[in-house]
């Protein structure tokens, strides 16, 4: 592996534990609450992150990698695969869309806020722009 690609992962660790250093310790006043939540919370995933793909590549010796880049190379562009990703992405939207018809009601019985069931409803009418716009595009691209 690239020693370019080890301190780049070691930056991003040294990185994460100064900003759980500093949302944990310097930022601590009320006033700040919501930053110090933002940087240990950016701070741990950068940290765990960083020494994940560190180890990995540790363990992991080159010849090793380029056969498992190979191996990953085919397997992602396998017809096979190609096809469960869409069918799955479909079932995941329809599955939403479902969900988001429920909450919408649901909210409505409640008598929540309009402005939060017009924002919620809005995310039906955002998809079925995106669904009509992506058909068009990749009928035109296939």
């Amino acid at each position: 592996m690239n020693t370019s690609k080890r301190l780049g992962y070691v930056a991003v660790s040294l990185a994460g534990v100064i900003l759980l250093i500093l949302g944990g310790f310097v930022l601590t006043s009320d006033a700040y609450k919501m930053v110090s939540g933002l940087c240990i919370g950016l701070g741990s995933a950068m940290t765990v992150l960083g020494i994940g793909n560190l180890l990995s590549t540790l363990v992991r010796g080159r010849p090793k990698d380029e056969e498992f880049q190979r191996v990953k190379a085919i397997e992602v562009n396998d017809e096979r695969n190609v096809r469960i990703r869409e069918k799955t992405g479909y079932s995941v939207s329809k599955t939403m869309n479902y969900l988001i018809c429920v909450l919408v009601l649901t909210l409505g019985f409640m008598k929540a806020d309009r402005l939060v069931i017009l924002m919620v409803a809005s995310l039906l009418v955002a998809e079925l722009v995106l669904v009509i716009a992506f058909s068009k595009y990749y009928s035109k691209k296939i």
